[in-house]
């Protein structure tokens, strides 16, 4: 009966850091193809973000990503903004966000 339980809890471990793994392929730094954008995204282990605009840091912005339905959400997460950015995902390299009919890509560095 030991063996048996030992042997619940290793798969059910074993399912856990599969699906904490998944996101980790969207962890780094994307970068706009658009020049005229400039934007970076860093996206962090612990699921928090930060984002540059032609090399300015928003480090004072507390923002949280998720992956989500084949998307990244971007959320501010101080609780006084209730903004959200949604990037498609295209493919393991790419990502997208549309904004009033405009698409930028970004690209993993």
């Amino acid at each position: 009966m030991k063996k048996f339980v030992a042997m619940i809890m290793v798969a059910v471990m074993c399912c856990f850091m599969l699906t904490s793994c998944g996101d980790s392929k969207y962890v780094g730094t994307w970068k706009s193809e658009a020049e005229a954008v400039g934007m970076t995204i860093t996206l962090e282990k612990d699921h928090t973000a930060k984002m540059a605009f032609g090399g300015e840091s928003s480090d004072d912005d507390k923002i949280e990503w998720e992956v989500k339905d084949k998307k990244i959400i971007l959320k501010d997460a101080s609780g006084d903004d209730d903004t959200t950015m949604e990037f498609d995902i295209v493919d393991s390299k790419t990502i997208s966000l549309s904004e009033s009919g405009v698409t930028v890509n970004f690209k993993k560095q």
